[in-house]
Protein backbone atom coordinates (compact mmCIF):
# COMPACT_ATOMS: atom_id res chain seq x y z
CA UNK A 1 0.00 0.00 0.00
CA UNK A 2 2.85 2.25 0.60
CA UNK A 3 4.54 1.45 -2.40
CA UNK A 4 1.25 2.65 -4.18
CA UNK A 5 0.79 5.96 -2.67
CA UNK A 6 4.52 6.81 -3.31
CA UNK A 7 4.05 5.69 -6.71
CA UNK A 8 0.67 7.88 -7.14
CA UNK A 9 2.55 11.09 -5.21
CA UNK A 10 5.51 10.83 -7.78
CA UNK A 11 3.43 10.88 -10.89
CA UNK A 12 1.24 13.86 -9.16
CA UNK A 13 3.98 15.78 -8.44
CA UNK A 14 5.63 15.06 -12.27
CA UNK A 15 2.61 16.16 -13.69
CA UNK A 16 2.79 19.41 -12.13
CA UNK A 17 6.23 20.02 -12.17
CA UNK A 18 5.68 19.41 -16.43
CA UNK A 19 2.52 21.97 -16.40
CA UNK A 20 4.83 24.41 -14.67
CA UNK A 21 7.58 24.49 -16.82
CA UNK A 22 5.02 24.28 -20.00
CA UNK A 23 3.42 26.87 -18.46
CA UNK A 24 7.10 28.87 -18.17
CA UNK A 25 7.70 28.21 -21.95
CA UNK A 26 4.19 29.56 -22.82
CA UNK A 27 2.87 26.61 -24.26
CA UNK A 28 0.35 26.59 -21.39
CA UNK A 29 -1.74 30.19 -19.89
CA UNK A 30 -2.10 29.31 -16.43
CA UNK A 31 -4.90 31.90 -15.86
CA UNK A 32 -7.27 29.97 -18.24
CA UNK A 33 -6.55 32.64 -21.13
CA UNK A 34 -6.61 31.20 -24.43
CA UNK A 35 -3.32 31.68 -26.12
CA UNK A 36 -3.85 33.00 -30.02
CA UNK A 37 -1.41 31.89 -32.67
CA UNK A 38 -1.01 33.75 -35.73
CA UNK A 39 -2.19 32.29 -38.99
CA UNK A 40 -0.76 32.78 -42.31
CA UNK A 41 -3.27 31.79 -45.12
CA UNK A 42 -2.34 31.39 -48.37
CA UNK A 43 -4.23 31.34 -51.58
CA UNK A 44 -3.17 29.12 -54.25
CA UNK A 45 -4.68 29.23 -57.61
CA UNK A 46 -4.59 26.25 -60.06
CA UNK A 47 -2.83 26.78 -63.21
CA UNK A 48 -4.15 28.22 -66.34
CA UNK A 49 -5.68 24.74 -68.53
CA UNK A 50 -2.81 23.86 -71.19
CA UNK A 51 -4.34 22.97 -74.85
CA UNK A 52 -4.97 18.85 -74.75
CA UNK A 53 -1.80 17.47 -76.06
CA UNK A 54 -1.60 14.86 -78.68
CA UNK A 55 0.07 11.02 -77.65
CA UNK A 56 3.49 11.46 -78.21
CA UNK A 57 3.62 15.17 -78.66
CA UNK A 58 5.66 16.60 -76.29
CA UNK A 59 5.14 20.70 -75.48
CA UNK A 60 7.98 23.04 -75.66
CA UNK A 61 8.42 25.02 -72.88
CA UNK A 62 9.41 28.82 -73.27
CA UNK A 63 12.30 30.98 -71.83
CA UNK A 64 12.14 33.07 -69.35
CA UNK A 65 12.56 36.34 -70.06
CA UNK A 66 15.66 38.24 -69.00
CA UNK A 67 15.99 41.22 -66.97
CA UNK A 68 18.07 43.80 -68.01
CA UNK A 69 20.23 44.28 -65.02
CA UNK A 70 20.58 47.94 -64.13
CA UNK A 71 23.67 49.19 -63.99
CA UNK A 72 23.02 52.89 -63.18
CA UNK A 73 22.82 51.13 -59.24
CA UNK A 74 24.50 48.45 -57.23
CA UNK A 75 22.75 45.67 -56.53
CA UNK A 76 20.51 47.03 -53.77
CA UNK A 77 19.01 45.93 -49.99
CA UNK A 78 15.34 45.79 -50.03
CA UNK A 79 14.14 48.76 -48.15
CA UNK A 80 14.74 51.01 -44.81
CA UNK A 81 12.19 52.38 -42.67
CA UNK A 82 13.19 56.07 -41.53
CA UNK A 83 10.94 59.09 -39.61
CA UNK A 84 10.98 62.73 -41.47
CA UNK A 85 12.59 63.85 -39.25
CA UNK A 86 15.73 61.81 -39.13
CA UNK A 87 18.76 62.53 -37.75
CA UNK A 88 20.82 59.55 -39.20
CA UNK A 89 23.06 61.77 -41.26
CA UNK A 90 22.75 58.73 -44.48
CA UNK A 91 19.45 59.84 -45.01
CA UNK A 92 18.84 64.15 -43.74
CA UNK A 93 19.72 65.74 -47.27
CA UNK A 94 17.29 63.51 -48.92
CA UNK A 95 14.63 63.90 -46.51
CA UNK A 96 15.00 67.32 -46.16
CA UNK A 97 14.10 67.72 -49.88
CA UNK A 98 11.36 65.41 -49.10
CA UNK A 99 9.75 67.45 -46.26
CA UNK A 100 10.62 70.70 -48.10
CA UNK A 101 8.22 69.41 -51.17
CA UNK A 102 5.45 67.98 -49.06
CA UNK A 103 5.64 71.80 -46.89
CA UNK A 104 5.22 73.93 -50.16
CA UNK A 105 1.97 72.49 -50.82
CA UNK A 106 0.30 71.47 -47.64
CA UNK A 107 -2.15 73.12 -46.56
CA UNK A 108 -5.25 72.81 -43.77
CA UNK A 109 -8.17 70.97 -45.22
CA UNK A 110 -11.14 73.60 -46.10
CA UNK A 111 -13.50 70.84 -44.77
CA UNK A 112 -11.85 70.62 -41.50
CA UNK A 113 -11.49 74.10 -40.69
CA UNK A 114 -14.72 74.69 -41.15
CA UNK A 115 -15.37 71.87 -38.82
CA UNK A 116 -12.11 73.30 -36.40
CA UNK A 117 -10.94 70.01 -36.45
CA UNK A 118 -7.57 69.37 -34.99
CA UNK A 119 -5.19 66.27 -34.68
CA UNK A 120 -2.19 64.50 -35.83
CA UNK A 121 -2.31 62.04 -38.72
CA UNK A 122 0.88 59.58 -39.03
CA UNK A 123 1.39 58.29 -42.64
CA UNK A 124 3.97 56.22 -43.85
CA UNK A 125 4.47 55.78 -47.42
CA UNK A 126 7.10 54.47 -49.76
CA UNK A 127 9.23 55.28 -52.32
CA UNK A 128 11.55 53.58 -55.19
CA UNK A 129 15.00 53.95 -55.95
CA UNK A 130 13.57 56.18 -58.84
CA UNK A 131 11.80 58.06 -56.71
CA UNK A 132 8.10 57.31 -57.10
CA UNK A 133 5.54 56.68 -54.48
CA UNK A 134 4.82 53.18 -53.94
CA UNK A 135 2.37 52.99 -51.43
CA UNK A 136 1.20 55.38 -48.84
CA UNK A 137 -0.98 54.27 -45.42
CA UNK A 138 -2.08 56.06 -42.48
CA UNK A 139 -0.48 54.54 -39.47
CA UNK A 140 -2.37 56.76 -36.65
CA UNK A 141 -5.64 58.69 -37.69
CA UNK A 142 -5.96 61.90 -36.06
CA UNK A 143 -9.60 61.23 -35.71
CA UNK A 144 -10.91 63.17 -38.99
CA UNK A 145 -11.57 61.54 -42.45
CA UNK A 146 -10.57 65.21 -43.77
CA UNK A 147 -7.38 66.09 -41.71
CA UNK A 148 -6.57 61.93 -42.74
CA UNK A 149 -7.28 62.64 -46.62
CA UNK A 150 -5.83 65.79 -46.23
CA UNK A 151 -2.11 64.37 -45.47
CA UNK A 152 -2.61 61.76 -47.81
CA UNK A 153 -3.34 63.76 -50.49
CA UNK A 154 -0.20 66.39 -50.38
CA UNK A 155 1.90 63.02 -49.49
CA UNK A 156 0.66 61.71 -53.22
CA UNK A 157 0.60 65.65 -54.83
CA UNK A 158 4.75 65.49 -53.77
CA UNK A 159 5.09 62.65 -55.91
CA UNK A 160 7.56 61.91 -57.48
CA UNK A 161 10.53 62.27 -55.95
CA UNK A 162 14.20 62.77 -56.15
CA UNK A 163 15.62 59.36 -57.10
CA UNK A 164 18.00 58.18 -54.47
CA UNK A 165 21.71 58.83 -54.32
CA UNK A 166 24.21 56.26 -55.11
CA UNK A 167 24.62 55.57 -51.23
CA UNK A 168 21.47 54.52 -50.03
CA UNK A 169 21.48 51.09 -51.90
CA UNK A 170 18.28 50.23 -51.46
CA UNK A 171 15.34 49.22 -53.38
CA UNK A 172 12.32 50.86 -51.51
CA UNK A 173 12.91 53.48 -48.86
CA UNK A 174 10.10 53.84 -46.38
CA UNK A 175 9.21 57.16 -44.44
CA UNK A 176 7.08 57.83 -41.21
CA UNK A 177 5.26 61.82 -41.54
CA UNK A 178 4.07 63.25 -39.21
CA UNK A 179 1.27 65.80 -39.60
CA UNK A 180 0.16 68.12 -36.93
CA UNK A 181 -3.23 69.94 -37.76
CA UNK A 182 -3.16 73.07 -34.81
CA UNK A 183 -5.86 75.80 -35.56
CA UNK A 184 -4.31 79.43 -34.33
CA UNK A 185 -6.38 81.77 -32.87
CA UNK A 186 -6.16 85.35 -33.91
Amino acid sequence: MTSNKILIISIVVSLVSHVFMLSLAGLVDMRGNTIKEEVLTISLKEPPATPDKKPGEEQKEKPLPRHEENTDYPKAKQEETVELASLDMKYVPYLQKIKKKIETIWIYPQSALEREEEGTTVIKFSISKRGSLTANDIISSSGSQFLDEGALDVIRSAAPYDPFPREFDLAQLNIIARFQYKLVEQ
